[in-house]
């Protein structure tokens, strides 16, 4: 029975990580606006170390790129427009909180993720999956392309929906106490 079901054992683990991790994004977090490039920077940089030594894809490979960077961004953007952004009134940090159509959604990318690599795998466990195949590489960069667009458009969106509470914390910080 272990045997049966340990193909499935890290995608139960990732699942539970997820929940745990979204549990903490619905109950709010701070962000700071000033660091929201780090994270697409840091993938951007090890996405070039890794296709540094890659050939040039096919028109195939090039169009599968397109959509996976269509699909990030747009992917990103609308998780992005499901954080509730405001601002603390006490301590005047911008507190961002995944609603639930967020999670929802992040958790639907997820499915859709693991649907996806079961049928380039044409339904096989996932330890053969994409075995003997020579593209397995092509496959796995337009993902890191997908989650570049996502990562980057989600940065950008609460980037740009954040510059009012920036200024409206700003405003509420030269008001005098005494008010």
């Amino acid at each position: 029975m272990l045997k049966q079901i340990a193909p499935y054992i890290g995608t139960l683990i990732i699942v539970a990580v997820l929940a745990w991790r979204m549990s903490g994004a619905m109950k709010g977090r701070a962000v700071k606006p000033w660091q929201l490039w780090i994270r697409p920077a840091l993938i951007a940089v090890l996405m070039v170390l890794m296709l540094a030594s890659a050939r040039l894809p096919d028109l195939f490979g090039l169009s599968l790129y397109a959509v996976a960077a269509v699909a990030g961004a747009g992917s990103g953007y609308l998780l992005a427009r499901h954080q509730e952004l405001t601002l603390d009134p006490v301590s005047h940090k911008i507190i961002s909180k995944t609603s639930p159509i967020g999670v929802i959604l992040f958790i639907l990318l997820f499915l859709a993720r693991y649907a996806f690599k079961v049928m380039v795998g044409g339904g096989q466990a996932p330890d053969k999956l994409m075995a003997h195949s020579g593209q397995i590489a092509l496959y796995t960069d337009a993902g890191l392309l997908f989650l570049l667009a996502l990562v980057s458009a989600q940065a950008w969106e609460i980037w740009r929906r954040t510059r009012p509470l920036m200024a409206e914390r700003a405003v509420r910080l030269a008001k005098p106490a005494a008010e």
